[in-house]
């Protein structure tokens, strides 16, 4: 291991909160001027850093200096945004050029995860003993098999690969108006870009992430501001797409307005489904199949189960719950539930604080309301308006037909009154 003055600072930092109160207070004001001293002098590297790589292959670090400088050591850093410590690689210098030093990464046996920001810089060290550090770059590694093209609106980025223009523009405003009719109830705003990236082929989709040993049918990484869609390039695909985005978008609204901490799985993915629209017929048949031992609320405040057959009940669970807080506290309540989880309350401890109730008994309070409607009668609630609609539209022909008839019967008479008068 490379010693690094930060690392051994912060050994020092946790020991001088456990001495007594004036020894740590002086302990600690010795380490901040220490590591201000530290931090000065390692000066920046006038230099240029590159990252270039061929997807799912290889990815090669450039680092090149803008003046010769004898370079003894060159460390590489760089990190995704999950990371907590970022990967650290010495860099043999061997026969390579000391104006230019590069590190390649075999991504085959290494790999990285599609559309993760990896951000990176370097620090050398010249024959004098100075170390020198390069500023820090971030780069998403795409999928770069493919050609993308991109067009925004505020904050939102759409990366599409096929189909016609037309179809891009209608995706990226079915997403500015997710993210207004999601995020404004509860005054979300962000500068933050969140790119979606579009595939239409699911097989494409499917060998990027393969690729990395990942799975995926339909994918939002908060903190990476990434979201993936899978659908066909033509109507059919547009209208998956109207339940797909609010889906994704609503997990990066409530990641960031909770902080990045964690929220109960149960919360973060019932909100999603309940901003779908109306239910997915399949979320309604789960509910009324006998529950499998290991679906309730409490197993539900972490992971979901990656059992196919236990979880559609538990997506159907989640909705459930979070549509009758919905219903029972309006969308305030949803929110304050949210601050709740974002402040690091328990799963159990928030709901008890905000609803006054156990988890257990919220569970049971949500199926018993579901169970008080009639069969099907979730889904007739929710395209309501829309039945309205096709009525009333359906009524037009069928008025028209009527007026023009009552108009043919008004003038009769006058016509026939005319051949009896000739």
């Amino acid at each position: 291991m490379i010693p690094s003055a930060p690392g051994f600072l912060e050994k020092f930092r946790w020991l001088a909160f456990r001495l007594p109160g004036w020894m740590a207070m002086g302990l600690l004001g010795l380490l901040t001027l220490f590591s201000f001293k530290a931090e000065a002098q390692i000066p920046p590297l006038p230099a240029r850093v590159e990252l270039d790589y061929t997807f799912g292959q290889r990815m090669r670090f450039t680092l090149e200096m803008e003046s010769p400088l004898p370079i003894v050591e060159a460390i590489l850093y760089y990190a995704l945004p999950d990371m907590e410590i970022p990967q650290r690689v010495r860099v043999a210098l061997g026969s390579q050029t000391p104006s230019r030093i590069t590190y390649e990464r075999d991504l085959r046996r290494e790999p990285l995860p599609p559309f993760a920001p990896l951000t990176f810089w370097w620090e050398v060290q010249d024959r004098d003993g100075n170390w020198w550090s390069t500023e820090r770059r971030t780069v998403r590694y795409l999928d770069n098999r493919v050609a993308w093209r991109t067009i925004s609106t505020g904050p939102l980025r759409l990366h599409w690969h096929a189909g016609d223009p037309g179809l891009a523009r209608s995706a990226l405003e079915l997403a500015r108006q997710s993210l207004a009719r999601i995020g404004g109830p509860l005054g979300y705003q962000t500068a933050e870009p969140i790119e979606l990236f579009w595939y239409t082929d699911r097989e494409l989709a499917r060998a990027a992430f393969r690729m990395a040993g990942l799975e995926i049918g339909g994918e939002v990484r908060p903190r990476w501001r990434a979201v993936i869609l899978i659908a066909s390039a033509d109507g059919a695909g547009l209208e998956i797409l109207r339940r797909l985005i609010p889906h994704e978008l609503t997990h990066v609204i409530l990641d960031d307005l909770a902080g990045g901490r964690p929220l109960p799985a149960w919360l973060d993915e019932g909100w999603a489904l309940l901003n779908e629209g109306w239910p997915d017929p399949a979320l309604l048949r789960a509910l009324q199949e006998p529950r499998l031992e290991g679906v309730s609320l409490a197993t539900l405040c972490g992971d979901f189960p990656s059992d196919p057959l236990r979880a559609p009940q538990a997506y159907a669970l989640s909705w459930a719950v979070v549509r009758y807080i919905q219903d029972r506290e309006g969308i305030g309540g949803l929110r304050r539930l949210l601050e709740a989880y974002a402040e690091g309350v328990s799963c159990e401890n928030g709901v008890r604080r905000i609803l006054g109730r156990s988890l257990a008994r919220l569970e049971s309070e949500a199926e018993a309301a579901l169970q008080a409607q009639p069969p099907g009668w979730s889904v007739v609630e929710s395209l309501g308006p829309w039945i309205l609609l096709f009525f009333l539209l359906s009524l037009g022909p069928v008025l028209l037909a009527f007026n023009q008839r009552s108009h043919v019967r008004t003038r009769q008479p006058s016509l026939t009154g005319r051949r009896e008068s000739a």
